[in-house]
């Protein structure tokens, strides 16, 4: 009964999420589930009152759905702020996110302005602190000054967005401070409050952080804080890279894998201890409870420790949930219903956070939990799930273990590989052989001896873990396994992202075919099934690209924030990227929208990457491009550069054997029949060097760098794309002189539309149907400038901005002189108001559901 009332209040939440986009189609849904739930009733295959129960958490899923989101977009807290810095007043409540360079705080707002314009407020906000000089604990009042903003990411097609995602954690606001002495301490809460306990384990955090600090290095201090203490701040994107390849990135975090080992431990370690006992002490302690009680009741301790040396991070806390049902089931001698506790811990989770559905934390970790139960209860391993006796020898018992293990490794691996593969664009197949010997190390060697050196330097004292040349040796060992395992040719597999409605069809049929069965008929249709599902997962590994039709050009203009980036795909079938966004350390644009989005369109080669001049925002993002795709050629100004981001690009194109080719005016880097991409600036040259180089001004005054970036116009057939990357008044001026942009129909607005991007005669001779901006949303060069979106507009020209709609793309056909545009907002349902047209919206809506779900 449970498992349907939790599967009703699934239902529920999804319906419920659609709801203000379908209000008419969800109210349709609910009367026809009630309908068929009165048929049922009719029929004598459902109780009344089960049939009651079973609408109820359906109707439950709804209403908690919209009640959660009516909360979260309760908080008024960004616009009574302002737009302009303001005080801040309020109460840390989360555990402290630490980083080499910054820290992260989430805390309850209670007060915004300060002395006669003071307002009292409410609201949840992330505050991102660069070069902190000092530690916080939960509890702290906390006042700092800074800009208040709504949660924003970039948007781009089947792209992650940060902001829902910190939205649907109940954030309504961030912001960001740097530098010494920003943030200070008003007041801190007294032992005797609730947030005492919670401070004596921020103190115990701080003090193992501490210690790791003094004692550790490199990948060994990176997996210890991740594995520990649950802080991946440390993890550099290399690292985790390496452990996504193995497709045992798990192990990085702490989750359900991390405290079952915990639990496994500690119950088999009670239960050992029960058996060594003299026989007159065992007889007493059974009168009294039995060993598997009292080793689920003891087991309970060290898993909650864990979770809250971690930081009771959400994802932590729901393994918590799922594991103490399970205990608890142990306790009550109900060990054979696993999925029992499987669906009440559910049940619980999603009840307390609704939003939690849509979390991939919470469905990775379901998802490979579920597929544990399942596979047990298939094998019967389940049934004496403590301890298996009666085995001939040592050898079959391993035996006995590997085939299992292999089971559940396969069964956790199959059931997660849709998942990994919409959110990681990656199949992790390494990771079926990889866990076997990755798993066990971590579990049973590294976490518990890491937990006992954590525990080790609470009760004892001191400024380093003890054995810490151990520890270093033991991690660094790991981590190395781990890289030799992540060089297996083809390891890294990148997949396009498969669509939701075939992952829904590969679900439904794993579950026809692991189901039990009987008769022939039956067991042809699981045959079937299994078939289709693994035919559906060789076609998301294979990822074909569309062939060309050699008729359709496509012009992406991706939203990377303040950068640049631009993918051509031509009707021969060649690609071409135009600069890659920018690199901040933790977010790499190439890796976090370029990668993704390449992958999505099925290309894996790239026959031309332009890098348009040496600045952050348009080449920081190249390197990672360069390393994991095929690269033909790569093009550059020729222009060197001091800075370490230009050191990086320069390091990949050594390691990928690539030479940068100087493009100049007048240089035809593609001719391939009615297409031609051609160079219109800068003036052809040799390479910039020694001193020219350095005589170049640096950052956004660089107005010399900037008017010596790579313009490139793309004709092809009756269309023309003119990409002018960052040049001024200067080099417009000359560009206007020579002739080469006129008749172009889409212009890609220089600069990011900044004031100097507009010279007197450039929009005459241009002349363009439609411009797009690329821009970061709220960024501090007050880009675009309102005269330079006056001007176009004056002219009539249609314009586009990334910071506004999202990724921009254009397509066109040979045969045929119409240019279509699309916009990543476009492309989201909106909210639908009650009047005359909800149909029409509804409608509308109805469209991009479906082409979200199908891929379109």
């Amino acid at each position: 009964m449970l498992p349907r009332v939790t599967l009703a209040v699934v239902v529920g939440l999804v319906l419920g999420s659609y709801l203000p986009y379908l209000p008419t189609l969800s109210f349709f849904l609910l009367i026809v589930a009630a309908l068929t739930v009165t048929a049922y009733e009719g029929s004598g295959t459902l109780t009344a009152t089960r049939g009651v129960v079973i609408y109820g958490g359906l109707l439950a899923g709804v209403v908690a759905w919209a009640l959660a989101s009516w909360l979260m977009a309760g908080s008024t807290l960004v616009d009574q702020a302002g737009p302009e810095p303001i005080r801040v007043v309020g109460t840390i409540v989360q555990p402290i996110d630490h980083a080499p360079d910054r820290t992260v705080l989430v805390l309850t707002v209670a007060q915004v302005g300060e002395g006669q314009t003071a307002k009292a407020t409410a609201g949840r906000l992330r505050l991102t602190w660069r070069y902190p000089d000092r530690t916080f604990a939960q509890g702290d009042r906390v006042a700092f000054t800074a800009r208040l903003r709504r949660p924003s990411g970039t948007l781009n097609p089947g792209g992650f967005d940060y902001g829902t995602y910190l939205t649907h954690q109940g954030i309504h606001a961030v912001a960001s401070v740097s530098g010494a002495g920003r943030v200070r301490v008003l007041a801190s809460a007294p032992f005797l409050s609730r947030w005492g306990p919670w401070r004596v384990i921020d103190e115990w955090r701080e003090r193992i952080h501490q210690a790791a600090l003094a004692t550790l290095t490199g990948p060994a201090l990176q997996i210890y804080l991740g594995m520990i203490t649950g802080e991946r701040g440390y993890i550099t994107h290399a690292l985790r890279e390496t452990f996504m390849a193995t497709g045992t990135v798990h192990i990085l975090s702490i989750s359900g894998s991390h405290l079952g080992m915990v639990a496994f431990l500690s119950f088999f370690l009670v239960k050992g201890l029960c058996r060594v006992m003299p026989a007159p002490w065992l007889q007493a302690l059974s009168r009294r409870i039995t060993p598997s009680r009292l080793a689920a009741g003891l087991t309970v301790l060290p898993v909650t420790f864990y979770t809250l040396l971690a930081g009771s991070e959400v994802a932590t806390v729901r393994s918590l949930v799922m594991l103490l049902l399970f205990l608890l089931a142990v306790w009550l001698g109900r060990e054979r219903d696993l999925l029992l506790a499987l669906a009440c811990a559910a049940l619980l989770i999603l009840v307390h956070d609704p939003h939690a559905l849509w979390n991939i934390s919470f469905q990775l970790s379901y998802l490979s939990v579920l597929a544990i139960a399942l596979v047990l209860r298939r094998t019967g391993e389940g049934q004496d799930l403590p301890v298996v006796a009666d085995v001939p020898s040592f050898p079959s018992r391993a035996k006995r273990w590997l085939r299992e293990y292999l089971w559940l490794t396969g069964g956790v691996t199959l059931a997660t590989a849709p998942l990994v593969a919409y959110y990681f664009n990656q199949i992790a197949w390494l990771g079926l052989g990889a866990n076997l010997l990755i798993v066990p190390l971590a579990g049973f060697i590294l976490v518990p001896l890491g937990l006992w050196c954590a525990v080790w330097l609470l009760l004892m004292g001191g400024d380093v873990l003890p054995a810490g040349p151990i520890i270093q040796a033991l991690f660094d060992s790991f981590f190395g396994i781990v890289s030799v395992l992540a060089r297996v040719p083809g390891a890294e597999w990148h997949v396009a992202s498969p669509s939701i409605l075939s992952m829904v069809v590969f679900y439904l049929m794993l579950y026809l075919a692991v189901r039990p069965v009987h008769g022939i008929r039956s067991q042809w249709t699981r045959r079937v099934c299994c078939g289709g599902a693994l035919l559906l997962l060789g076609w998301w590994g294979w990822s074909p690209r569309a062939l060309p039709d050699g008729d359709t050009v496509r012009v992406a203009f991706l939203d990377v924030g303040q950068g640049d980036a631009c993918v051509i795909e031509l009707p021969d079938g060649q690609t071409v990227l135009v600069d890659a966004g920018a690199n901040y350390g933790r977010l790499d644009m190439g890796r976090a929208v370029v990668g993704p989005y390449l992958w999505d369109r099925g290309i894996r080669r790239l026959d031309h990457v332009i890098g348009t001049h040496p600045q952050l925002d348009h080449v920081g993002g190249l390197p990672w491009i360069l390393r994991k795709f095929t690269v033909g050629h790569y093009w550059g100004n020729g222009v060197e550069r001091d800075g370490q981001f230009y050191r990086r690009l320069q390091e990949a194109l050594e390691e990928q054997g690539l030479v940068e080719q100087i493009a100049g005016e007048g240089q035809t880097i593609i001719a391939s029949g009615p297409c031609t991409l051609l160079v219109l600036n800068p003036p052809a040259r040799e390479r910039v060097v020694g001193e020219q180089a350095s005589a170049l001004p640096m950052g956004r005054s660089g107005k010399a760098l900037n008017n010596q970036s790579v313009v490139l116009r793309l004709d092809c057939g009756r269309h023309s794309f003119l990409l002018t990357a960052d040049i001024e008044a200067a080099a417009m001026a000359r560009l206007s002189e020579s002739g080469e942009i006129r008749g172009v129909r889409v212009l890609k607005i220089p600069h990011h539309g900044a004031r100097g991007s507009l010279s007197e005669g450039w929009l005459d001779r241009v002349d363009a149907e439609a411009a797009v901006i690329s821009v970061g949303r709220r960024n501090p060069y007050g880009h675009p400038a309102a005269a330079v979106l006056t001007a176009y507009q004056n002219a009539g020209v249609q314009l586009f901005r990334t910071d506004r709609d999202g990724g921009v793309w254009v397509t066109g056909r040979l045969s045929s002189p119409d240019l279509q545009f699309h916009v990543t907002r476009d492309a989201r349902p909106r909210p639908v108001r009650i009047g005359p047209s909800i149909f029409t919206s509804e409608s509308q809506n109805l469209t991009r559901i479906w082409n979200q779900w199908s891929g379109s």
